[in-house]
């Protein structure tokens, strides 16, 4: 076994009237999550993705009006449906402007391009209310005791694109293995690639009933615990971006460390980044459903709301969402932000036992995805699971958010490098409750971060075989840390909550790396 080197860096942040150091970390700033948006781009033309947080969301001035421009009525009586997708057929970049009033939306909305915002006059004043769930809209499969056919997928306002990995975009193989933190890549033949260029580093998993499967899994678990037979043979497990900062012949050296090894029995390979999807934005409006009972796990109706796939460097900002079974889905999305999203609902939705005191299924959902940001979100609402990460999604970032009884929720699937950081659980009385198939890992992937984590109460870590490599510090604990669950899996625990510092790590890295 390889040992997994804990990649370190000291932070020095003016604390109060001190400078305090933070202590040696487990991370390196470069290989931690970004803040992942974008710069703003004039007229909305298609460029390469940013990707690297220098600079905060745009707020281009809107051209399109709604009301004006496609005689919506937002009188909460008409039904508006018709109105919104034409314009959304019409406006091809730019803002279209919604503005104030209860714009009905009988029907789901699909879209399939970017460089567009949808702008509202901000959360309880511009209101899309969707009176139908997908059941009602496409009816429901699944039997009484089955799983509904619409607890997972997709959302009532969706935005879909293409972003390939396969023989087109395919560049090079990688010629020789490299370290988890090196920057340097030898590959297989010459590319026409240039500093600036953002490019893919893609690794499968060994195909099952051979030698290596499961190899690239059980590396993703720090190669500490059992890949889970359900992930075995996974094709595209690795998908890790960086920009190029130089080549030379059959040598590439990227802006970023790589955060995980390169090893030929993974099949490394270069792609090229080409999302057809990039600049979508929806921002300053409630999406709202009629309340209804929420039957129990599994049983949704499909009361889902915004739903993002295959795109990148994208947004949703501003946002309430009341009465969901399901809120945000961030499914293969790469660079994009979720900021200040709130949940509610009208009245508690968990009127039957069976829903276990829960109102919904998921909060804000993070999957397959790389560099992902969701922050300043308050889930006023206690669901299945308020916030989760999974399906080996790559550095996803949850920061300076708060929820009534917060969940973090690792959906297993080898998610990988998730930091948590300067998060409110409200009573916390289920802080590490999860979910996913037992036959798909460990909850975690190594390396998770949990980062300034405050409850009402003393917060209780999770069982040992959580995940591996996991850092908790600055948690005020009511237990008391056993050997075993500190050292088995190699977690790194570091209590001091009254004196943790930087507040946030997510913005300290952040700044250090601006530098």
């Amino acid at each position: 076994m390889t040992p997994h080197t804990r990649l370190s860096i000291v932070l020095t942040q003016q604390c109060g009237a001190r400078q305090e150091k933070s202590g040696v970390l487990p991370v390196d700033y470069q290989i931690f999550p970004t803040r992942a948006i974008t710069r703003e781009k004039q007229a909305f033309q298609r460029l390469a993705p940013n990707g690297t947080g220098e600079a905060p969301l745009p707020k281009t001035r809107s051209k399109w009006d709604l009301k004006r421009d496609f005689h919506a009525r937002g009188d909460g009586v008409t039904d508006d449906s018709a109105a919104l997708m034409h314009a959304l057929q019409v406006v091809e970049n730019g803002v279209l402007f919604i503005p104030a009033g209860t714009y009905v939306i009988a029907k789901r909305i699909d879209l399939g391009k970017g460089n567009l915002v949808l702008r509202g006059a901000g959360p309880n004043k511009t209101i899309l209310l969707f009176p139908n769930s997908l059941t009602d809209l496409f009816g429901n499969k699944a039997k009484e005791n089955e799983t509904s056919e619409w607890s997972f997928r997709p959302g009532l306002f969706n935005v879909s694109g293409k972003d390939p990995i396969d023989s087109t975009t395919r560049l090079a193989g990688v010629a020789a293995p490299a370290k988890r933190g090196d920057k340097v890549l030898q590959v297989s033949n010459a590319i026409s690639i240039k500093k600036g260029d953002w490019i893919r580093i893609v690794e499968s998993d060994p195909p099952k009933g051979t030698a290596g499967s499961g190899s690239l899994i059980h590396y993703l678990y720090g190669e500490l615990m059992p890949p889970g037979e359900d992930l075995l043979g996974t094709p595209h497990v690795v998908r890790f971006l960086s920009r190029v900062k130089s080549t030379s012949g059959t040598k590439i050296e990227l802006e970023r460390p790589l955060p995980y090894d390169v090893r030929a029995e993974w099949l490394p390979e270069i792609h090229r980044f080409t999302p057809s999807i990039q600049e979508f934005g929806i921002e300053h409006l409630s999406i709202h459903f009629p309340w209804s009972p929420y039957r129990a796990h599994f049983r949704e109706k499909g009361y889902n709301a915004i739903f993002l796939q295959n795109i990148a460097n994208s947004w949703v900002r501003d946002i309430e969402i009341q009465n969901a079974d399901f809120g945000v889905d961030l499914n293969s999305t790469n660079f994009c932000t979720v900021s200040n999203v709130v949940l509610t609902t009208s009245k508690k939705r968990a009127v039957e036992a069976e829903a276990r005191d829960t109102n919904g299924h998921h909060g804000i959902d993070v999957s397959h995805g790389t560099e992902n940001l969701v922050t300043g979100f308050d889930i006023q609402t206690r669901l299945v699971h308020d916030i989760s990460v999974e399906w080996y999604a790559l550095h996803t970032v949850f920061s300076n958010g708060r929820g009534v009884d917060l969940n973090m929720d690792h959906h297993r699937e080898a998610n990988y490098s998730t930091l948590f950081s300067n998060l409110d659980l409200g009573a916390g009385t289920r802080p590490f409750d999860s979910g996913g198939s037992g036959n798909r890992g460990a909850h975690s992937g190594a390396y998770s971060t949990f980062w300034n984590i405050k409850a009402s109460r003393a917060i209780k870590l999770p069982a040992g075989d959580f995940g591996p490599l996991l850092n908790f510090v600055g948690l005020e604990l009511g237990q008391t840390i056993s050997s075993d669950q500190a050292s088995k899996f190699q977690w790194l625990i570091d209590p001091a909550a009254a004196r943790v510092c930087p507040v946030d790590l997510h913005r300290a890295m952040q700044i250090a790396r601006l530098k």
